[in-house]
């Protein structure tokens, strides 16, 4: 995709983020200089589930399938942004991310956060406040999960 309409689909993408919320445009500006493309056919894994932390990805076209031991978990479209735990938390991939039909990314390098911490703190604040959100919600899911869990296995259904 041509340089100008990459950014374009960024810039109608990126506010919409959770990810993003509060982030004036100026800062929304200045973040994506830091973003390239990358496209993937159907079917190709983007990361896998024990790949040391990389990138994170804006999903600008298509759809992603994420799975855990192969069973699928979620898909999701444009205008979402995965990868970010990993880097943040310096941990394993915890999921394998797939094109589900051939996408086109935004790549957020790992990089990116750890130089926005020194160059401009005020925005590096505001994406990992709302990074801490969006995990808690995840966390508020899965004790949700756990305790149907819990509910299943004691009624002896398990």
């Amino acid at each position: 995709m041509p340089e100008d309409k990459l950014k374009d689909k960024i810039i109608e993408l990126l506010p919409k983020t959770s990810l993003f919320g509060g982030v004036d445009k100026d800062d929304i500006h200045s973040f994506i200089e830091s973003l390239s493309e990358k496209s993937y056919s159907a079917g190709e894994n983007i990361f896998e589930e024990g790949d040391s932390p990389g990138d994170s990805y804006l999903l600008l076209e298509g759809e992603i399938k994420v799975t855990v031991a192969g069973r699928r978990l979620s898909k999701f479209g444009p205008g979402s942004i995965f990868g970010m735990a990993s880097p943040i938390g310096i941990q394993k991939q915890i999921v394998t991310a797939t094109a589900n039909t051939d996408v086109v990314l935004a790549v957020i390098p790992k990089m990116t956060l750890y130089l926005l911490e020194k160059d401009n703190p005020k925005l590096f604040g505001k994406i990992i406040l709302n990074e801490a959100r969006d995990l808690a919600r995840a966390l508020k899911g899965m004790k949700d999960i756990i305790m149907d869990y819990i509910l299943i296995e004691e009624s002896g259904n398990l």
